[in-house]
């Protein structure tokens, strides 16, 4: 049980001691604040829901049951690995990590199972032992990985560039990562070889960046699939340790955070922010980092000249697709239900486009599933929750399926909403038995979420979980970066690097970096002192 280190926002507040004010607490946010406020730096974060932490908050209900609603597992947090590093440095080393073992992911594809083992050589030998014709693919295949994210990198580091070095250095940098990053996945691999099978089950996790091989970005592609290639990895006691454990850091520093603060405008003037508006009280700010994504910050915070100004445009890149979610409770513990620590891909066959594109909402589970398993990656749930487990399932979830619902209360929509939810989780049940038949009998308590429920708690309004769509068009958004064209106004979270939490927070020290400015280097000295007396 987390003690409560966040404060109700109230309008007769006094918020003048702070310098900076940070809308949304997701982990792009808290980072960015983090790196301020161990710099020096007096920071408010202002959260619209009523607990704090983004994707990485965790929900309760009856019989003591929780469940994550965005992080279900982490990639390249091995001691020598540097995300492990910046976890430790924005927690003061609090935050501890389990592997998921060997195995973290197991995709199914058309009845047959595929191992995802951790490490690359691993990785390597179970995929050549799979499909042994291919050996020469595979080892291109990665090579590629290794390649396409060596540009990557630099890609991301260019956002922290001032405009003329953008202009000229930062031009090289973005012509060489387009080889990558404007080719779809399907492009790239189908060049690699003719096996549909194999590019289906390379394509496994594809859920983690929201897109079917034939419109994903084979950079983000790229991406994911390196993040995890050495393992997955789970937060001891749950994903809504990671924000309330840098909270407290935060907290320590002078700096808070503040719920049931719902930020309605950045109000600008001459070109400049000049402060934020919650609830119709004005607090006067020249500096404000906006963490709720750049659709919601250009075209619900700010007026229509000020988005001129900044040249946005999102016509070329959609937002995310939705999803659907069923959380279960069980009456019997992971160990007596033999529940896998790793994850479970489910594809009915190995046209994952199609089954993805032209699914609806009877059969969604039946083509595709994600199913975690949170309860059995966590050493410290049977201590807390005895005799009990969990389970979360995902399938593909449109918005347009439940838009004629969007303006009824939420938990208070109409009967044909509630038969929907009924009915997808009726069907995801039938799968994970299918899957996994001795958990018949054992379900005490169910909850289904749809793309509504998302717009509901993150406020953005097509349900989407990951921002604006992987697609090859993201990569060339020349607004996609810390700074904006409005003095005192910077961007974090994952539209400005990539999806999920390494991404968001990659975000957040971009942004950071970018105030900072030379004495961002002060900032990772201490990072760096205090890894070296880190033992894991």
């Amino acid at each position: 049980m987390h003690k409560k280190n966040y404060e109700t926002f109230s309008s007769d507040m006094d918020f003048s001691g702070y310098e900076y004010f940070v809308i949304g607490s997701g982990i792009g946010g808290l980072t960015a604040a983090t790196w301020l406020a161990k710099a020096g730096k007096k920071v408010a974060v202002f959260e619209r829901h009523y607990v704090p932490g983004g994707f990485t908050h965790s929900f309760k209900r009856k019989h003591g049951f929780k469940w994550d609603v965005g992080v279900h597992y982490v990639g390249n947090m091995d001691k020598n690995e540097s995300l492990l590093g910046m976890f430790n440095f924005i927690t003061d080393d609090k935050l501890k990590w389990e592997s998921m073992g060997n195995v973290y992911d197991v995709v199914h594809v058309g009845g047959k199972k595929y191992q995802f083992r951790a490490g690359k050589e691993n990785f390597r030998k179970q995929f050549i032992a799979y499909f042994p014709k291919e050996e020469d693919v595979i080892n291109k295949y990665i090579s590629l990985i290794e390649k396409a994210n060596k540009r990557g990198a630099a890609f991301f580091f260019e956002k922290v560039f001032e405009p003329w070095l953008s202009k000229s250095l930062g031009w090289i940098i973005r012509k060489r990562y387009a080889h990558y990053s404007q080719k779809t996945t399907w492009e790239v691999l189908s060049k690699l070889t003719d096996n549909k099978l194999l590019i289906a089950v390379l394509c496994g996790q594809c859920g983690n960046y929201g897109l079917s091989p034939k419109y994903s970005s084979f950079g983000a592609h790229a991406m994911v699939i390196a993040h995890f290639m050495e393992g997955g990895y789970y937060p001891k006691g749950g994903a809504d340790k990671i924000c309330h454990n840098i909270i407290e850091v935060l907290n320590a520093l002078g700096s808070k955070v503040f719920i049931n603060a719902d930020v309605q405008e950045i109000i600008t003037k001459n070109n400049k922010v000049t402060g934020i508006k919650i609830d119709n009280t004005v607090i006067k700010s020249s500096n404000v980092i906006s963490n709720v994504g750049v659709d919601n910050t250009f075209n619900q915070l700010l007026s229509k000249s000020a988005k001129k100004r900044c040249n946005f445009n999102l016509r070329e890149v959609k937002p995310a697709s939705g999803h659907m979610c069923l959380y279960i409770g069980l009456n019997k513990s992971s160990a007596e239900l033999n529940l896998p620590k790793h994850n479970v891909w489910y594809y009915a066959n190995e046209n994952t486009d199609e089954l993805i594109e032209k699914t609806n909402l009877a059969d969604a589970p039946n083509n595709f599933a994600y199913i975690s398993f949170p309860s059995a990656k966590d050493s410290e749930w049977e201590t807390e929750n005895p005799g009990t487990s969990t389970i979360q399932a995902m399938s593909v979830g449109l918005y347009d399926w439940f838009s004629a619902y969007e303006n009824q209360p939420w938990m208070n929509r109409d009967d044909a909403y509630k038969k929907m939810k009924a009915n997808f989780e009726m069907t995801m049940l039938n799968k994970i038995y299918s899957l996994f038949p001795q958990l018949k009998g054992h379900v005490q308590v169910t909850e289904v979420s749809s793309p509504l429920s998302t717009r509901h708690f993150s406020n953005y309004k097509h349900g989407e979980i990951y921002g604006l769509a992987h697609t090859p068009n993201r990569f060339k958004l020349p607004f996609l970066r810390p700074k904006t064209k409005i003095k005192g106004l910077k961007l974090t979270g994952q539209d400005i690097t990539l999806v999920g939490v390494s991404g968001a927070m990659l975000s957040g020290v971009l942004c950071a970096t970018t105030i900072l400015k030379l004495r961002s280097w002060r900032v990772f000295k201490k990072m760096n002192k205090a890894n070296k007396t880190v033992t894991v």
